[in-house]
């Protein structure tokens, strides 16, 4: 990414500030130097902010941008080299002093420099000279670049308003910000509704074309998931892809293996686009296909790729094209063409509206109006520049004077840009806080077609330099802030399916803007397929893209960054000559070994090495003294970690994480600043010679925000290392599944240890994997559960297979998510599981989710005891009241649902061989059964729309079905919709003038499959609709398929078909 200078030139004004009374300068001499360096650069950095803005029309004030971000850069590596080598000689001259104090008793009186000892002064005395010497430079070029800026008339900034943000970002992340829908009007309903109609539509082509065309950020894709989205279209097709293809892409062999896994099936070995074209063949085969091709740039990705395949195999095929090139619609051979227009000015301002007045205020809405519609009308129509433009009124006062300022802004007209980039997309750029502009323009690295993670975000932006803490808050805080904000500004867009937005993409023009604004400093792409060496002289970020078996990298000495996910594979040897890099990031299993000179990387912020498959790291690690972030996740061939990453002393995560690591080496507890550690290994004690961390280690590690421990059963004894962190978030308890069994002792151990465990009243989420107790720790099990853990909202209790009694979790007043899995001990579940006393007053009053799984002897669940009964009516509704999805599997000695969960609008129930009731469910919106064969009475779900069952192994559809569908109104609603997987022999019953068609003939929608999908029925009411590929007729069952045109030439003798 191209860094903003104005943000630049103040983290290193800041920076020089926080370090020139550092004990490692003053041992160099250098402090003077520094301090003149830095009083220039703050004069400098007034003017910085018109400067960044005005690089973009004028390259001659691009040139001598240019030109001042080389010298910082340049700064900022000798500011590291001073840290490093200066905090060395500390370290030798405190080793040297204790051995002469030991030696002789005059020490104290030896000859000393400027303060320091005279050894220190010595041994800093060459590279004092060589340090100076690049001072001495830096400040000769600073003072040129100051007198040329002159010329320029640049505006002196007032106070950045950046202050205020940073202010303002901690209190923010703690909101509960949710993206609004982006659907307004009734114009792209209506093209929705047309274009779903024409795609189920009755045609003699099976395989068939329609393709949305317009321009960029006009809403394309948005119309387009709202038909790939829409239930006829699910009914009508048994597969469905969504595939990017983007400008951008880089493989033909990805994109058919991203469509193999969409449609269900496996790649297995096969690397060619032969081999997974036939893959593709047998997963199509005999089924219908509704395909979404995105952001086509290219007709060859359909022509020559996917085509073929899918017109040879699949029954029925429609396939739906966004691109911004009609040509390219029409070369495919799209048979209708919809154009997206651009959105009229009263539905533009609804759009805005949605996005700034999230209260819905009409008073405040018809003040603005005026003026908020014109601000609309320079947007030209296209929804992604309202939205951007939306993301600047909602950091705002809202009122008509500063709405004015953002309608004046001379922004709107900049030059020096592409057009499609010009206007609104600037102007919300524009408006970012710079560290908001940094964040923002580092996503630019990731590949359009790829998600964008937060903790990988996180933990880059921090590396890189761009977050700083913020008060209380920590630096992962601060960074967590930041990108929902570029969220809640449109710059980013979350995956709709996570309530926590953890992943999201990037708008294609946001990114070209992005792209735009790093050239020449950043690439995503492949480095051998570079125009020139020469335009990558400069460049300080590489993202390695190739579809290429190997790569390698030219020579770049100014490197900060470089990233490569295999494949393809690369020469590690190399990694040692980029001296500067900041962030390394090597995943994928062709990454097999790390050199041993990674260790001379000493400016390395971030090393990433997950999944791949290194054996062992050098012991030359120990060297990375400014190291934040080590990610060992998911690498499998890794047992062993060099003593020597207790040297990191600015260590800030630790990812272990399914890599088999022996253990964590002793001294771990030093690395103070540590706050993230995941795969946390207890020392076995009968081996590896007390080189490993026991649970005791864990007690100086007092900013620890997330924690996995693995082999707990190995804890000789515990102590509280929990209950003095703070900060502590997430817990994560693992012991080794132990497959043999235990004796009663080992398990009486398991208890003290998990007893003296307790976290702090913080925790947020709690995890507890294999604990073969047979009670739950004290602080779970005690009537003061609510006080141990107030604000746990996430708890998963995996495999306790000992307890046969779960703790008293009704009580636990923020829960929201509760998991219990292979509890194979518990029998019942009564009122106890609500809380103490009898009738809780109280029970779970925020649980959203409920899940039991594979909890193979419990039999009874009741929400109160057999006394109590007669009281249920009082209480019921405060047990569960916000509980919406409960999911029960592999229970197969349940009995009976428990009476009074009037609140749960989704049942999910697999497995349940003993259960054979399902009622009295008021808000029950969605069922869905499998393997449930004693079940005899589904009955009182007055809210239910969607039933889905699977009952392959009967001839017939159950009785209780059967029964459900024939009680007047259990599907009077029409958006009541019934989802059936059964038998063949089942699905022959349930066609036209069967046993069952008579009944079923009253259900709105109705789905039937057999056969893996193969053989189908589809209903619709109203409008009618009736398809199957079953002869209804016939005695004996076979499947009908769609004929290409049969031609008869000179056939003399026939006489019937």
């Amino acid at each position: 990414m191209a860094m903003i200078v104005d943000a630049f030139a103040g983290k290193l004004v800041e920076r020089l500030a926080n370090i020139i009374e550092e004990k490692a300068i003053m041992v160099l001499g250098v402090k003077d130097d520094l301090q003149r360096f830095r009083r220039r650069m703050e004069r400098i950095a007034r003017v910085l902010k018109d400067a960044e803005r005005r690089r973009i029309q004028d390259e001659t004030v691009k040139g001598w941008v240019e030109e001042l971000k080389d010298l910082m850069y340049d700064a900022d590596d000798i500011i590291d080299l001073c840290m490093i080598q200066g905090t060395g000689l500390l370290l030798q001259d405190d080793h040297h002093h204790t051995q002469l104090a030991e030696s002789s008793a005059t020490a104290s009186t030896r000859v000393r420099c400027s303060n320091f000892p005279l050894f220190s002064c010595v041994r800093s005395v060459p590279f004092r000279y060589e340090i100076a010497d690049k001072i001495k430079s830096l400040n000769d070029r600073l003072t040129e670049i100051s007198e040329d800026k002159d010329k320029f008339h640049f505006i002196i900034s007032s106070k950045s308003s950046d202050d205020a943000y940073a202010m303002n970002e901690a209190s923010y992340r703690q909101s509960s910000f949710l993206p609004e829908s982006d659907i307004v009007g009734w114009d792209i309903i209506d093209a929705a509704n047309s274009l779903v109609e024409l795609l189920v539509s009755q045609h003699q082509q099976k395989c068939r074309l329609f393709a949305i065309v317009g321009m960029g950020g006009i809403g394309k894709t948005t119309l387009a998931q709202l038909i790939y989205n829409d239930a006829k279209i699910n009914d009508d097709f048994v597969l469905h892809s969504w595939i990017c293809v983007s400008k951008f892409y880089t493989s033909r062999t990805d994109l058919l293996k991203e469509l193999i896994r969409n449609v269900g099936g496996t790649c297995g070995e096969a690397i060619t686009t032969a081999e997974l074209q036939k893959i593709l063949c047998d997963v199509l085969s005999g089924k219908s296909l509704f395909l979404v091709l995105d952001d086509v740039w290219d007709a060859d990705v359909w022509i020559n790729l996917i085509k073929n395949p899918v017109e040879r195999t699949t029954t029925k095929c429609c396939v739906l094209v966004t691109t911004r090139d009609r040509n390219i619609a029409i070369k495919m051979g799209t048979i209708h063409i919809h154009n997206v227009n651009k959105l009229p000015l009263n539905f533009g301002w609804e759009l805005l509206c949605k996005k700034v007045f999230t209260n819905n205020d009409q008073s405040e809405i018809q003040r603005m109006k005026d003026i908020g519609m014109q601000i609309v009308e320079k947007c030209d129509g296209l929804p992604v520049a309202i939205k951007a433009i939306a993301g600047v009124l909602i950091t705002t006062e809202q009122n008509k004077r500063e709405w004015q300022n953002i309608l004046n802004s001379d922004a709107w007209t900049i030059t020096g840009l592409p057009e499609e980039l010009r206007g609104a997309l600037y102007l919300s750029y524009e408006a970012l806080p710079s560290a908001l502009k940094h964040c923002f323009l580092y996503c630019s690295l990731n590949p359009l077609e790829c998600y964008l993670f937060k903790e990988e975000l996180v933990c880059d932006w921090i590396a890189e330099g761009f977050i700083e803490p913020n008060g209380d808050a920590s630096m992962e805080d601060v960074a967590e802030g930041y990108y929902m904000d570029l969220i809640r500004r449109s710059f980013l867009q979350p995956d709709p399916d996570y309530v926590d937005m953890y992943k999201c993409t990037m708008h294609d023009l946001l990114r070209a803007l992005a792209i735009f604004l790093t050239s020449g400093e950043s690439l995503s792409g492949d480095p051998q397929a570079s125009q020139s060496n020469s335009s990558m002289i400069k460049l300080r970020r590489l993202a390695i893209s190739s579809n290429r078996d190997s790569v390698s990298i030219p020579h770049l000495d100014c490197l900060r960054n470089l990233q490569l996910c295999t494949p393809p594979s690369l020469d590690t040897q190399m990694i040692g000559n980029f001296k500067q890099l900041r962030l390394l990031i090597l995943n994928g299993d062709l990454i097999e070994n790390i050199p041993d000179n990674i260790g001379n990387l000493v400016h390395l912020r971030l090393l990433d090495l997950e999944h791949t498959r290194i054996c062992k790291l050098p012991d030359s690690l120990g060297n990375l003294i400014n190291l934040q972030f080590l990610l060992l996740r998911d690498c499998k061939s890794l047992h062993i970690l060099p003593r020597s990453i207790t040297k990191l002393g600015s260590l800030r995560r630790l990812k272990l994480e399914n890599t088999p690591v022996n253990y964590v080496p002793k001294g771990i507890g030093k690395l103070e600043h540590l706050n993230h550690l995941t795969g946390f290994v207890v020392e076995d004690t009968d081996g590896n010679n007390g080189e490993g961390c026991n649970i005791e280690d864990l007690q100086m590690l007092k900013n620890l925000s997330h924690l996995l421990i693995n082999k707990l059963e190995k804890a000789s004894k515990s102590t509280t290392v929990l209950l003095n962190k703070p900060r502590l978030k997430t817990v994560w308890l693992h012991c080794t599944p132990n497959i043999g069994g235990c004796n009663q002792q080992e398990m009486d151990r398991i208890v003290q240890v998990f007893d003296e465990l307790c976290p702090p009243p913080c925790l947020d989420s709690l995890q507890i994997h294999n604990f073969f107790g047979e009670k739950y720790p004290q602080w779970m099990s005690s009537n003061s559960i609510s006080t141990s853990l107030p604000e746990l909202a996430y708890l998963c209790l995996i495999h306790c297979s000992n307890c046969p009694q779960l703790p008293q979790l009704g009580q636990l007043p923020q829960l929201k998510y509760l998991k219990i899995q292979g509890a194979t001990s518990v029998i019942s579940i009564g009122s106890e599981f609500l809380g103490n006393g009898k009738l809780a007053t109280s029970a779970f009053p925020k649980l959203e989710c409920l899940l039991f799984l594979g909890m193979t002897n419990w039999e009874q669940w009741s929400l109160v005891s057999g006394e109590e009964d007669q009281e249920i009516e009082s209480s019921k509704l405060i047990h569960f009241p916000r509980l919406h999805i409960i999911n029960i599997a592999g229970c197969p000695k349940l009995k009976a649902l428990p009476r009074g969960l009037n609140h749960v609008q989704k049942l999910y129930i697999i497995g349940s061989h003993s259960l054979s009731r399902i009622s009295d469910l008021p808000a029950l919106r969605e069922l869905r059964v499998r393997d449930c064969p004693m079940l005899d009475c589904v009955e009182k779900l007055e809210s239910l729309q969607s039933l889905v069952i699977s009952n392959k192994g009967d001839d017939s559809l159950p009785n209780w079905l059967i029964f459900f569908l024939q009680q007047p109104g259990n599907h009077h609603d029409n958006r009541f919709h019934l989802h059936l997987e059964c038998s063949a022999q089942a699905l022959k019953g349930c066609l036209k003038g069967h046993p069952h068609w008579g009944f079923l003939q009253q259900v709105p929608r109705l789905e039937a499959y057999a056969e893996n999908g193969s053989m189908y029925l589809k209903y619709t009411k109203e409008p009618f609709s009736y398809q199957t590929n079953l002869d209804e007729g016939a005695t004996s069952m076979y499947l009908t398929f769609e004929i290409s045109p049969l031609y008869f030439v000179t056939c003399k003798c026939l006489y019937c078909l």
